[in-house]
């Protein structure tokens, strides 16, 4: 194990983010990070890539890394689905290149391999399961003291792995937004908790004994608010990460906050149907008096023996009548499929757009199952005989070509012709929402010219 020697102890901690052209310049998991590392100073350079520019290199990281190496100088960078097949170069380009540091990695690659991270990764000396903002921290403070204790979820190459996942108090993290590491800009991305209470068996958010959901501070919240509402704010394109945002104790009142302080910018909330209740629709339609809200739906499948096969059970009904009572009320909505499941069919595929479509759904997504290491479905892919292959699925469906991303395209239910006539269904399905998203778009700007008129809230 190498050990760092000198008196000042330093880390570059590396984003390799997918990112919109409008995604501010750091991402929001990159800042929380490194607003913790701030507060407690520790000597930290923050460097952000963004993987799908034209521009990305992954020479260009070593180089950057390389350039600002010693013995005293660790480098921290986050694993995710999009990022592997960069950062597997960049890996190798730090030992070919003789990195004199630890080599740290975290993301949900590391938080959900249960074991054998050296096999995936023999280049890193250490790995952070788990959320990464105390565990580095608490690893940057023992390297300044000279110290290796056993940290929660930190396991060091090489020695016995516990499989244990990070600790953290969200109570104590400081705020990016409020410590201004992310800019008052058109875009943001923004979280209330983390973690989901569902256990769908295609994804990395699915809860565990190690790996549970947080919330963060209602006072933190509350400010961050504040900052997004401000009078001089420029945020008017609000995207919640949260995995399920209308679960846990507090998104009711989160709601009332946004009414409070007239949010005026488009919102984005995942929000799971059946969950929704009459107070969260009726808070929807007082915050569309001065903002767009869009709820967006991962509805997956219709057809409960699909639905089986991903432990992701849904209440048809109860889900056909608050479509109809979103759609009433005009709140703008959208639905999320996959294909390629198991037990799917082109004909189950198609009946699950159908339905989208007679409950007035306008924007309908499909994408293709991406089998993600540590997942139950993952683990069952050879007994459930599912095919997988990293080959483009369509022009429309971006975020597959060119990364290397591995999806399911035949199984015993449907052959590669029927995955590739699915693939043309769903890139036809998001040419259609391009034509909605832009007389959507229309309306909202009128929108915002009548709310901005003078005197319209005195009315």
């Amino acid at each position: 194990m190498k050990l760092n020697r000198g008196p000042t102890k330093r880390l570059i901690l590396i984003a390799l983010d997918y990112m919109k052209t409008k995604d501010p310049p750091i991402s929001l998991g990159q800042s929380s990070i490194l607003a913790n590392l701030y507060e407690n100073n520790i000597d930290v350079i923050s460097k952000s890539y963004a993987v799908n520019f034209s521009s990305f290199y992954p020479d260009n990281v070593t180089n950057y890394i390389m350039k600002n190496a010693n013995e005293s100088t660790d480098v921290a960078l986050g694993a995710y689905i999009w990022n592997e097949k960069f950062l597997q170069i960049i890996l190798s380009n730090l030992k070919k290149e003789k990195y004199p540091g630890r080599i740290i990695l975290g993301g949900p690659q590391i938080s959900y391999t249960k074991r054998n991270l050296e096999k995936y990764y023999p280049q890193v000396d250490v790995f952070i399961r788990g959320y990464g903002e105390t565990a580095l921290l608490q690893y940057m403070k023992q390297q300044i003291q000279n110290r290796s204790p056993q940290i929660p979820g930190i396991h060091y190459a090489g020695q016995i792995d516990k499989n244990q996942s990070a600790k953290t108090n969200f109570n104590e993290l400081p705020s990016p937004f409020l410590n201004n590491l992310i800019p008052n800009q058109n875009f943001v991305r923004w979280e209330t908790q983390r973690g989901c209470p569902f256990s769908c068996s295609f994804c990395q958010h699915r809860e565990s004994s190690n790996f549970t959901r947080r919330h963060f501070q209602s006072t933190r919240i509350s400010q961050e608010i504040q900052w997004l509402c401000q009078k001089d704010s420029k945020v008017f394109d609000l995207n919640l990460v949260d995995p399920t945002f209308n679960s846990g104790p507090n998104y009711l009142n989160v709601l009332q906050q946004l009414i409070q302080y007239k949010y005026r910018g488009k919102i984005a909330l995942q929000t799971r149907i059946e969950m929704i209740k009459p107070e969260f629709l009726d808070l929807i339609v007082q915050l569309n008096k001065t903002a767009m809200v869009v709820l967006e739906f991962g509805l997956q499948t219709i057809h409960p023996s699909e639905q089986k096969f991903i432990d992701r059970p849904s209440n048809m009904k109860k889900i056909q009548r608050i479509l109809n009572e979103i759609y009433e009320r005009s709140i703008a909505c959208e639905v999320s499929l996959i294909f390629g499941l198991p037990g799917q069919t082109i004909d189950s595929f198609e009946k699950s757009i159908e339905f989208c479509l007679k409950h007035h759904v306008e924007i309908i997504h499909a994408f293709p199952l991406m089998l993600l290491r540590g997942t139950p479905l993952y683990e069952q892919k050879d007994q459930l005989k599912l095919i997988e292959s990293d080959e483009g699925v369509c022009d429309e469906i971006d975020r597959i070509q060119q990364y290397g991303i591995k999806h399911v395209v035949s199984s015993p239910t449907f052959s590669y012709d029927d995955w590739r006539k699915m693939a043309e269904l769903a890139g036809y399905l998001e040419i259609k929402n391009n034509s909605y998203l832009k007389k959507r778009d229309q309306n909202y700007v009128q929108h915002q010219q009548n709310i901005n008129k003078p005197n319209h809230f005195t009315k």
